[in-house]
C-alpha cells in the first residue's frame, strides 16, 4: 500500500481513489476544526470534506465518487471551519483527467489549442471538409479569415501547442528537446579577455 500524501494532488484521474492528509497545528482536527475543499471550473461544482484522524485531517475521495468528475483544470480553495470561524489554508489548481475506462469512443484527447491548430492547417492545405471549413475560432468563422491572417494564427497556435508538448514532457520527467545556447566570454569594452 502506498504512503498517503501530505499535500494536495496537482493532478488525478477520475475513477481513482485519491487520499491525502493535512496537519495544521493552528487548526487541529481533534479541536473540532473541519477541513473542506471547493473545486470550481468546467461548469462543475465539487465539494470535499475531510474527516478527523487524531489531530490530522484525512481526505479521501472514493473511486465511486471521482468517476463522476468532469475532466479539466479546477480552481481549488481549501479552508478550515469551526463554529463561525473560517480560514483559507490552500489555493491552487488541480487537474482531473478523464476516466478512460468509461469515456468510450467519443473521447477527444486533443486540447483546444491542438483542435484549433488542426482546423487552421486543414483550411490552409485546402483539404478541409465542409464541417471544418465552417468551424469557428472564438466566434469568427475561419473560412472568412484572410490567408495571411490564417498563417499568422497558425504560427501562434503552433507555438502554444509546442509549449503544451514541452510541459507534458516535463511532467513525465523527459527533456523538452529544446537547445539552450550559452555564450562564454567577456565584453571587450568592460572586461576584455586576457591576451595569450
Amino acid at each position: 500500500m502506498a504512503d498517503v500524501a501530505t499535500k494536495e494532488p496537482e493532478i488525478f484521474r477520475a475513477g481513482d481513489t485519491v487520499k491525502w492528509t493535512k496537519d495544521f497545528s493552528d487548526y487541529p482536527a481533534d479541536d473540532s476544526w473541519v477541513l473542506k475543499y471547493a473545486f470550481r471550473g468546467n461548469s462543475t461544482t465539487i465539494d470535499v470534506t475531510a474527516t478527523a484522524s487524531g489531530k490530522e485531517h484525512a481526505v479521501t475521495i472514493s473511486a465511486a465518487t471521482s468517476t463522476a468528475y468532469t475532466k479539466g483544470v479546477y480552481d481549488v480553495l481549501g479552508f478550515v471551519e469551526k463554529g463561525s470561524e473560517r480560514y483559507s489554508v490552500f489555493t491552487g489548481r488541480i487537474e482531473i483527467l478523464a476516466d478512460l475506462e468509461t469515456v468510450g469512443s467519443s473521447y477527444e484527447s486533443r486540447t483546444h489549442v491542438k483542435k484549433t491548430l488542426d482546423a487552421i492547417e486543414a483550411v490552409l492545405e485546402n483539404r478541409a471538409t465542409k464541417e471544418i471549413l465552417e468551424s469557428s475560432i472564438e466566434g469568427v468563422n475561419i473560412k472568412r479569415i484572410p490567408h495571411a491572417e490564417l498563417v499568422m494564427l497558425r504560427g501562434r497556435y503552433l507555438a502554444w501547442y509546442r509549449e503544451e508538448q514541452a510541459a507534458d514532457k516535463i511532467k513525465i520527467g523527459m527533456g523538452t528537446g529544446r537547445t539552450i545556447l550559452t555564450r562564454f566570454g567577456a565584453n571587450s569594452a568592460t572586461n576584455p579577455l586576457p591576451k595569450v
